[in-house]
């Protein structure tokens, strides 16, 4: 809602349109506003939070002033009273961002509704300024706080993975498709290869999917997911879901229409219908004109392939290649979009959501997803450089895994040195031995065609793969097939 004299701007901490809020310049003590009215009840407080700027062209000057409003009104719409706090003053530097944030006090007796207000008043005398508005949020402090609201489908179980705690939906039903999300070790689980399984598996008459989320809102950056082998070949009525997803404060359709939930998504799915593309690109809501880009990919046994989605202020730029993180070409390039409509998540508490779920029955057999590795980058830092959560000694995964007849394994070197990388099968039995010798510091590949020091081939199974340098051991597994 609004009133007086209100614009918008292009000038935005946050996707591309921001409030205006003028100066009426009708002669006395005139005011402006945009505003919201939320629902609420006597005692409750709330919290707000908004950016705002004015600038040299109509800066706010005298006793005029942006403020932030916060109104308490009964079942008649009548004012019982109000908060007023000054959000931009004379002597607020013009051109610099203010981060303003403030809790109510308690709703007094009587209170059905609060109205927020973003507002300027501008003084008789003084001329009319201009005070932009970015980024506002207004919620309830609880009981249940929005922090709280976060955890509702979640209980206490966690998992590691990629150097990240993450926590496991469930036990219960929930949405997506309001399916059973089991969060036991038999649904989610991280192999000795730190590698995250996510499933959907049929137990008795009952399908349980899967999904996490990592502890942390990491915000604005990078967030790259590399999988493992033929995600085309999912069950049509099964997806796999990569997105950002923030819970919402309610489940109102007047409140989750400009999507409510922060919510952009890689998805691969059928969606029912095995001839449609698998990929797509979505920001939410996704019937929203240019909102939705789809497209197709046939993936190979035992490829890797990373998903990625560089969240920004003003855009989403959303990548698919063949390869690991450091493997982003264009000519590994599966497909990319940038996405600057309007529904650009915005940098409240999204988290990071994976899951696997089902949209109806039937489901041909039981569903499993392997995620080799999830990196982030926050704003501003280069994929050229390894996150510091990585060991600059580091043995990768083998790629491809299950193969037939070779495999590349990727290996890095902290500091010059003697090095062995040797293959071993179950039994302890060194098979090979690929690497024995001084390697210098660095990244390194080597090959392994499945034979043995002998030149023999090796029996089909379960290998394990030992890179050993001064002061450190890693060891994978990979699985020869024939």
């Amino acid at each position: 809602e609004q009133f007086g004299v209100i614009a918008v701007s292009s000038e935005a901490t946050h996707g591309h349109v921001s409030a205006l809020v003028k100066g009426p310049n009708w002669g006395g003590w005139d005011v402006s506003a945009y505003w919201q009215r939320f629902d609420t009840s006597p005692g409750e407080q709330w919290t707000a939070t908004v950016d705002a700027w004015h600038t040299t062209v109509s800066p706010v000057t005298g006793q005029s002033k942006g403020m932030l409003n916060i109104e308490w009104r009964d079942s008649g719409n009548n004012l019982i009273s109000y908060e007023s706090h000054d959000v931009i003053i004379a002597s607020t530097p013009t051109d610099q961002i203010q981060k303003f944030s403030v809790t109510s006090g308690p709703a007094p007796s009587g209170t059905v509704a609060t109205h927020f207000l973003l507002a300027v008043l501008q003084a008789p005398t003084d001329p009319s300024p201009d005070v932009y508005y970015d980024q506002a949020t207004f919620y309830n402090v609880g009981p249940p706080s929005q922090d709280d609201k976060q955890w509702g489908d979640f209980g206490s179980t966690t998992i590691e993975f990629s150097g990240r705690t993450w926590r496991v939906k469930g036990p219960g039903w929930f949405g997506p498709g309001y399916n059973y999300f089991n969060d036991s070790s038999s649904s989610v689980w991280v192999d000795a290869e730190d590698r995250l399984h996510v499933t959907a598996t049929e137990h008795g008459s009952t399908w349980h999917c899967s999904e996490v989320v990592p502890v942390e809102a990491l915000g604005y950056g990078d967030y790259i997911f590399t999988t493992v082998g033929r995600i085309d070949q999912l069950d049509p009525n099964v997806v796999l879901g990569i997105f950002l997803w923030e819970y919402g404060a309610c489940w109102s359709d007047t409140y989750t229409w400009w999507n409510a939930y922060n919510e952009i998504d890689i998805e691969y799915s059928y969606w029912g219908n095995p001839t449609t593309d698998i990929g797509q690109f979505v920001a939410q809501p996704w019937d929203y004109p240019g909102n939705l880009v789809k497209f197709d990919y046939t993936f190979s046994e035992g490829e890797l392939v990373s998903h990625a989605f560089r969240w920004l202020h003003d855009r989403i730029e959303f990548r698919v290649w063949r390869g690991g993180v450091h493997d982003e070409s264009p000519a590994n390039m599966i497909r990319e979009w940038t996405y600057m409509g309007p529904h650009i998540t915005r940098p409240e508490q999204p988290r990071v959501h994976i899951n696997l779920w089902r949209i109806d029955d039937p489901i041909s057999s039981d569903q499993e997803v392997i995620f080799d590795r999830f990196t982030f980058y926050p704003e501003g830092v280069t994929v050229d450089a390894e996150p510091p959560a990585v060991p600059v000694n580091h043995l990768s995964a083998a790629v491809p895994n299950p193969f037939n007849p070779s495999t590349t394994i990727r290996y890095s070197i902290e500091k010059g040195g003697n090095a062995e990388l040797t293959v071993y099968d179950v039994a302890g039995r060194q098979i090979r031995t690929l690497v024995s010798g001084f390697v210098p510091e660095g990244n390194h590949e080597v090959t392994w065609n499945g034979q043995d020091d002998r030149g023999m081939p090796a029996a089909s199974g379960v290998y394990f793969y030992r890179l050993r340098t001064d002061g450190f051991v890693e060891t994978r597994k990979m699985v020869l097939l024939k």
